[in-house]
């Protein structure tokens, strides 16, 4: 399959163009990553947080556990360690539940700032590459099984922009019709230019 047009200046458009689709992936993939660790450093608060959270917990709880050893009033003292104890803990889940969505948020926007700039490459540069590629393989493949400039000519009549007809002939239908040799060459060089295919392939 042939990916690039043998006149020239398209071809170094569509170098051109592959130059940029390749500075585009790689620029995406860049941006998804710094934006992504950016994001995740915001994850340090949580992580302090639930050590925090940790730490006064275990402390508590471990200050709660001597004094519940105190003859009379242990038990009395305990309780509201204990009870201090258990909200040092949520402190701690809060942290992980921060870091959690931290994590969420960074890997889903890192993802977007990948694919949406693929998805626009997709649109205006993948595919009419691939819809050039098999134009061009299908009219070399017809060339070779014994196309015409006739057919050729008659598909630019109704494929080419009337502004490139019209450098042709100022009516180049009514010039097809009449079998006018010149025009009908003129014609399918259109054609052929636009599937990137050099007019001498013409027999």
């Amino acid at each position: 399959m042939h990916w690039y047009s043998s006149y020239p200046r398209r071809r170094a458009l569509q170098l051109t163009a592959d130059a940029v689709a390749l500075v585009v992936v790689v620029l995406s993939i860049v941006a998804a990553v710094t934006v992504a660790d950016a994001i995740r450093a915001l994850a340090a608060f949580g992580r302090d947080l639930e050590q925090a959270g940790a730490s006064f917990a275990e402390n508590l709880a471990a200050a709660g556990e001597q004094l519940g050893g105190v003859p009379l009033v242990g038990e009395g003292i305990r309780a509201p360690l204990d009870a201090a104890a258990g909200a040092g803990g949520a402190v701690a889940d809060a942290g992980r539940s921060q870091q959690e969505l931290v994590e969420s948020l960074a890997t889903t926007v890192g993802w977007v700032i990948v694919v949406a700039p693929l998805l626009v490459l997709a649109l205006v540069w993948a595919l009419p590459r691939i819809r050039f590629a098999r134009r061009s393989a299908l009219v070399r493949r017809m060339l070779a099984a014994g196309l015409t400039a006739d057919t050729l000519a008659a598909r630019a009549l109704a494929q080419q922009p009337l502004r490139r007809l019209a450098r042709v002939h100022p009516d180049p239908a009514a010039a097809w019709r009449a079998a006018d040799a010149r025009v009908v060459r003129a014609l399918a060089e259109l054609e052929l230019r636009r599937a990137g295919v050099l007019a001498s392939a013409l027999p």
